[in-house]
């Protein structure tokens, strides 16, 4: 069986949660059967967005340390829960040779099996929606991706920052819940959850709405229990 490596710190709680839902989706019997996952939760990896807006201190040397640590303790393959730090995957390979799962990508592959024709939106960092890294529109096959209105970004900033990552309870969903709304009544049919704070809020917290929600952290840990089990299942 392969050695899974989580590059974790970005942050803490999506860090948990990419590990619990690896956990959830292996089919296993008894311990022996989980995969074998070495955590490094860098806690001290600068701010991807305020680096990449605001010329903050650069994260790629803690993001190539962090590599590194894991592939000295000899993983096959990296899940990185941090979708803004996806602008630097390639970056990192030319740093360290190893396996990094893009969930960017498997996003993209989910939209062209799932949700083709849809009116799809992107929740995102700031500095996601800069990067780019999820404008599909001149991929072979283009998809359009909606980026949220100022004033809704400004929601989703308060719930990555001023919720998530601050630390905030009872988290106040209000706000996010009229969002939701909003944009539904804008015909929005699917959201890209490209921030995994909000994958971890949405672990929280079901919400009442026909929105299909395209779960980037969900989709990362079941692909990396799918290459996981791969050398097992082929033996």
């Amino acid at each position: 069986m392969k050695t899974i490596g989580i590059l974790g710190g970005m942050g803490p709680e999506a860090t948990l949660l990419l590990y619990e839902l690896i956990i959830r989706h292996t089919q296993a019997k008894s311990d022996q059967e989980h995969i074998p996952t070495l955590i490094y939760s860098n806690t001290r990896i600068p701010d991807r967005t305020a680096a990449i807006l605001h010329k903050g201190e650069d994260p790629l040397p803690y993001l190539v340390k962090s590599a590194k640590v894991l592939k000295e303790g000899n993983v096959d393959l990296i899940g990185m829960p941090c979708n803004t730090a996806h602008y630097y995957i390639k970056k990192i390979k030319k740093e360290v040779e190893v396996d990094i799962v893009n969930m960017v990508d498997l996003a993209y592959d989910e939209i062209m099996k799932r949700h083709l024709g849809k009116k799809i939106m992107i929740f995102a960092t700031e500095g996601t929606i800069e990067t780019g890294i999820y404008d599909f529109s001149k991929k072979k096959d283009p998809v359009q991706v909606i980026a949220p209105g100022p004033d809704d970004q400004k929601v989703l900033r308060e719930m990555i920052y001023g919720q998530v990552k601050a630390g905030k309870r009872p988290i106040e969903l209000e706000t996010y819940q009229e969002l939701l709304y909003r944009v539904e009544e804008d015909g929005i049919e699917a959201v890209i959850l490209g921030c995994t704070e909000l994958s971890y809020l949405h672990s929280m917290f079901k919400f009442p709405n026909n929105i299909e929600f395209i779960n980037t952290l969900e989709l990362l840990a079941r692909e990396l229990v799918k290459r996981g089990k791969d050398e097992e299942e082929n033996q």
